[in-house]
């Protein structure tokens, strides 16, 4: 192949998009979050935030990050096993141990790279990673770097697990990995299963609960808090851009563990550390998740509300009684559709379709946020409604 022809290849397929007249994405936000959200000059209900608990803009998050940022700049320009460590860094690591009821914890630039740095770090040839099918893309890719066997299991499915188990036994250690809050389903594993069968197989267990952080559990410290399960599982990995409302990602465990981490991860130590601004405003951030009660039940209020009313018109929708769902549809241009729809009605959601679902379920996800107000929720449930009235080939 010559060079002219190596680089035509690069051409992303746009046809869907060109063909609904519509592309939901890389849309350009000209505003923070909030209820409402402009895009291109219209202000749409905000259904596709993942700023729970609306602390992205909280008067008092937005100020500690000044103070933060006036004290040590906007960056240390360094990684964090040379000069980037900030006293506030440190702190911050220690203020999420602690508030998920662990040794330790690391802070990585995001928690994508934390997932990818893994298994790298845990697993080798001599190890197999047993996987939920539907954990993120940043897990398995993670997986893919090592030289360890792996084998994925359906979606929740115990006794397939078991399966996988009872066969792999040979291998040095058995890693059993798997979402808290999926983040386009809305439901949640049963921890008791995967812990009663980690200490029968001697597993060493990894939960992503990036969604479940800061809104499940009676103070928000997610799925592993309603099994109360903090010294059941061997790592928690969970992003800091979501409930948690600033931006990174990091992974809580037990003190060796996690001091491995800190001197093998080369995705930790030789990436440049997280703002020392962000990490004195996601140490004030955590402060407030404690006491979030009546935002994280207000959300659940609403987002059974809309379940309720979308499910009553006929649409077809994730299984979930928690503060996102999705709406799945039968093709990939049906859900193009449906979003420019609910765009052109006001409301902003956000679609996913294969690959990073599965090929037979094609989805929008709508997720619910303190920043609503009851008469947003009517509004949406009003547009669905008309949607479904006057658009029926869509959905």
């Amino acid at each position: 192949m010559n060079r002219a022809d190596y680089l035509n290849q690069f051409n992303f397929d746009k046809s869907l998009a060109e063909e609904v007249g519509f592309n939901p994405y890389f849309q350009s936000i000209d505003s923070g979050m909030g209820a409402h959200v402009q895009l291109q000059g219209k202000s749409l209900i905000n259904l596709g935030t993942n700023d729970y608990l609306g602390l992205s803009n909280k008067p008092e998050i937005k100020a500690a990050a000044r103070a933060a940022m006036e004290e040590f700049g906007v960056s240390m320009c360094g990684t964090p096993i040379v000069i980037g460590q900030s006293a506030l860094n440190r702190e911050l690591e220690t203020e999420l141990a602690r508030f998920l009821k662990q040794d330790d914890a690391l802070v990585y630039p995001s928690c994508y790279q934390c997932n990818m740095s893994i298994f790298s770090v845990l697993a080798t040839e001599d190890d197999v990673i047993l996987f939920d099918k539907n954990v993120h893309s940043s897990m398995m890719n993670g997986i893919s770097l090592t030289k360890a066997k792996w084998r994925t299991f359906p979606h929740n499915n115990w006794q397939r697990l078991e399966d996988l188990l009872k066969i792999t036994q040979d291998r040095r250690m058995r890693f059993i990995v798997f979402e808290g809050l999926y983040s386009t389903g809305g439901d949640y594993p049963d921890l008791s299963k995967i812990i009663k069968l980690a200490k029968k197989y001697n597993a060493f267990t990894i939960i992503d609960d990036s969604h479940g952080v800061g809104i499940l559990g009676d103070t928000g410290r997610g799925v592993v808090e309603l099994y109360d399960a903090f010294k059941e599982i061997d790592l928690i990995t969970f992003s800091l851009g979501k409930a948690i409302g600033t931006f990174g990602g990091a992974l809580a465990g037990r003190g060796q563990i996690v001091d491995f981490f800190r001197y093998s991860s080369s995705m930790y130590f030789y990436s440049t550390a997280l703002p020392p601004g962000i990490a004195g405003v996601t140490i004030k951030a955590l402060k407030y998740i404690d006491q979030a009660q009546e935002e994280r039940g207000r959300i659940k209020k609403y987002a059974n509300k809309m379940y309720e009313a979308l499910k009553e018109m006929g649409y077809t929708l994730s299984e979930s009684e928690h503060p996102l769902f999705s709406v799945i549809s039968k093709t990939s241009q049906e859900t193009f559709k449906l979003t420019k729809q609910l765009f052109e009605r006001g409301v902003y959601v956000v679609p996913f379709i294969p690959p990073s679902v599965p090929k037979n379920s094609p989805r929008i996800r709508l997720t619910f946020n303190a920043y609503l107000a009851e008469s947003d929720v009517n509004q949406a449930i009003s547009v669905f409604k008309e949607i479904k009235e006057e658009c029926p080939d869509i959905i």
